[in-house]
């Protein structure tokens, strides 16, 4: 019984110098690639954010002006222009309409945007682009790697 020993695993044989290096060049296409993703999203995000509350003020300043043509109130027009409304002397909100004719601004009063609606396209297309470009930086740096050490197994 005093024959027995404390049970080990066996060891790894050690990594090759052409092992290291892919390794090394692994890690780093690791650390950008999680830079790039996370940038991504951090520019993504805001985005999506923006172009939903866009379509939302965009909204609720057409309902205004339908709100005036329905009450038959008084549209204030562009001095310069007798075919394009004057928002703020009209009395809607300054809205992302700034240049419009009342029959474009009068179709945006008919349906209400549906929660994120406007912002699945845009974070979809950012969120693929992120990805996408993460595992290019991954994968590229593994393959200058795995060139550099002479096309050695990892």
């Amino acid at each position: 019984m005093t024959d027995l020993r404390p049970y080990a695993p066996p060891l790894k044989p050690p990594l090759t110098p052409g092992a290291r290096f892919i390794r090394g060049f692994k890690r780093i296409g690791i650390v950008l690639g999680v830079i790039a993703l996370l940038g991504g999203f951090a520019i993504t995000i805001p985005i999506a954010i923006g172009q939903q509350n866009s379509a939302q003020s965009r909204y609720e300043q057409a309902v205004c002006m339908n709100d005036r043509v329905r009450n038959n109130w008084p549209i204030k027009m562009k001095s310069y222009d007798q075919t394009k409304i004057d928002f703020d002397a009209t009395g809607c909100p300054s809205g992302p309409f700034y240049y419009e004719g009342l029959p474009t601004v009068l179709s945006y009063a008919k349906v209400k945007p549906a929660p994120l609606e406007y912002a699945i396209e845009p974070f979809a297309y950012g969120a693929m682009a992120s990805i996408v470009s993460a595992a290019a930086l991954f994968y590229g740096f593994w393959l200058i790697g795995w060139l550099c050490a002479g096309f050695t197994r990892d």
